[in-house]
Formats: structure tokens, sequence, C-alpha cells
């Protein structure tokens, strides 16, 4: 086991309250909030803007939570956590979904007792570089200093390709994303490497100046991004997972954003009898089970849009990102995007 996660066990096992099976999903509707772990300002995918408000994937996601179990978007409160202190935060209760900026591992599940919702976003692993140092791919990269970010699955990842390339890096350590981009950008380290689309977000905030960097086209280990919960509660589990399910099913029948407000107001009239009411049909078929009430996936998809919109809102073509979607297309398109059937 690797001394860093070993390390971050045994600091779990000793602030780690003990839980009650089957606690999470009450103490979320009693308390009528829904406390939401969130990265600390990555452009995209979350980040406070000039007027207090949250915005980015992962706050969308939240609020479709919040939309689904309160009724209400509103009742998500957010809680930005550094890569440390993510899972222990989970863990000790003081967020019920951990929507921050995490690859989903087996063995973080075994290890660490916490579940993974399912696929919210798959990304991979590249590297930034000035455009003056003339690195053109992952072979230049041979003997440069790199900023890293410990404790993520980035580090295991690069001893993984330096030992399969032959390609060496001298890594140097930071405590956070926006630590390790500081650093970089003081000269401090050769390349920056991290999920393609946090890089991105740093250059969409560089403006211009974003002409100096480059990401390589060289993407090593693919990973996905997912919600984590704790694993002592199948009942929350099954509803987080049920809300993302929801709105990869929401793009796949054309249920949009506004179509599911202008519903939510008309008691449904206006979608008449196609694929989206039939949709609709099903989730609130399984409503009662899911402990959530009639017309939840409506509620979550008026609250956030379905997937397609969220991923182009904050990540694509409406963004200051503009990725393109690749991986996170739906399945029908060629991407790996797809959800359970209800």
């Amino acid at each position: 086991m690797p001394r860093v996660l070993a390390l971050a066990l045994a600091a779990l096992a000793l602030i780690a309250s003990p839980a009650s099976a089957g606690d999470t999903f009450e103490m979320v509707k009693k308390r009528g909030e829904l406390r939401c772990g969130v990265s600390n300002a990555l452009p995209g995918l979350s980040q406070p803007g000039a007027d207090g408000a949250w915005r980015g994937l992962e706050i969308d996601f939240s609020r479709a939570v919040a939309a689904a179990v309160l009724g209400d978007p509103a009742k998500a409160s957010f809680l930005p956590l550094e890569t440390a202190g993510r899972f222990p935060a989970l863990l000790a209760k003081q967020v019920d979904l951990l929507g921050r900026n995490t690859s989903w591992t087996l063995g973080r599940e075994a290890q660490l007792k916490v579940s993974f919702a399912g696929p919210l976003l798959y990304t991979a692993q590249r590297f930034l570089v000035r455009t003056a140092d003339g690195i053109r791919d992952a072979k230049g990269l041979d003997g440069a200093s790199l900023c890293i970010v410990k404790g993520t699955t980035h580090a295991q990842d690069l001893e993984d390709f330096s030992a399969a390339s032959g390609i060496r890096m001298t890594p140097l350590y930071c405590n956070s994303a926006e630590q390790a981009r500081d650093v970089f950008l003081a000269g401090q380290c050769k390349v920056l490497t991290a999920d393609g689309v946090v890089l991105a977000g740093f250059l969409s905030a560089l403006g211009p100046g974003a002409a100096e960097y480059a990401v390589l086209r060289d993407a090593n280990n693919y990973e996905i991004i997912a919600p984590v919960v704790r694993s002592d509660d199948a009942e929350w589990l099954l509803a987080v997972r049920s809300v993302l399910a929801a709105l990869v099913h929401a793009e796949e029948c054309g249920l949009t954003r506004d179509a599911a407000a202008k519903a939510l107001a008309d008691g449904g009239q206006s979608l008449g009898d196609g694929a989206a009411r039939r949709t609709l049909g099903d989730a609130d078929a399984i409503a009662k089970a899911l402990g959530l009430a009639p017309g939840w996936m409506l509620r979550a998809v008026a609250a956030s849009g379905n997937y397609g919109e969220m991923f182009e809102r904050n990540l694509g073509s409406a963004s200051p990102l503009r990725l393109d979607r690749g991986r996170n297309r739906l399945w029908s398109d060629g991407g790996l995007m797809y959800a359970p059937p209800f």
C-alpha cells in the first residue's frame, strides 16, 4: 500500500464517527438541507462568481439532487474542500455528498468505505507546458520538473506512466490544484499535470495569457469523475445514482430544462405523449421505492437541465472552456455516457 494512502486511512479511522446504516437519507430530509463538498474554485466544475453564487458541473448536479430529494435546488449548500480533506469531510459527516472532482477507483471504495454513484465526467490526466519551451509531445517531458497534487490518482498514474514509457520527471508535490497552478505559473516547475478539464479551466482564466501555454495531446490514464457518498446507506446511494441516471435519460428523450420547468407549471400537459412523458412515468413508478416524491425527475431536470445542457453550459460550447464532449457524449452519439433503465 502506498505510504500516502496508508497515512490517509489511519487519519480517517481516527476522525470518522461511527455510522448508522440508512441514516443519511433521513438526516438530509430532516435537516431540509443537502450539504455538498465541492472543488475550491475550479472553472467549469465549481467556482463562486462575483455575485457569490456557485456555478459549475458539480454545483448543477448537487442542485439537481436537492431538487429531487428536497423539492428545491436552493436547499443545496456548498463546502469547498481541498484534495486531502475531501474524504475526511465525507466520512466525518460534514457533507452528505462529495461532488468534488474525484476519480472513481475500486481501491478507494474498498479501503475508504465510500461508494461512487456513477460517471459524471470522463476525463484524462494531461500535461500543461509553456510554448516557449518547445515541448511538443510526451517525449519532451523527460527530465522535466513537474507540479502535481499529492494524494490524487495522478501521483500513482505518473509512476505507471514513467515505468511504461521510460520518461522520467521530477515531481514537486503541492497541496491543491490551485497551489500547483501558482507554483507552475511562477516558473518553479516546467510541467503541470492534472485532469484535462482542470487544465482547460486554468487556461480559460488566463485570458490572452493562455497563448503562452499548451496542453499536450498525449493523455495518460483515462479516469471517471463521479459523485461520492458513504457506503453505509444503500438508500442514499440509490437516490443519488437515480438522479444522475435521470439527467442522462432526460437528454436521451429530449427533455430540456425549459421543457421540464414548463411541465412543472402546467402539470405535464405540455409534454404531450412522447418519449419524455413515458420516461417520467417510468421514473415516478419507482418514486416510492426510491423514497422520493412523484415528479422527482422533472424537478431535477428543471433545476439543472439534462446532462448535455449541463456539460455544454459549464464545460462545452457555451462555456469559456469550450471543450469537446468526446467520451461524454451519449452512447448513441459515439460516447460512453449512458444510464441504467428505470
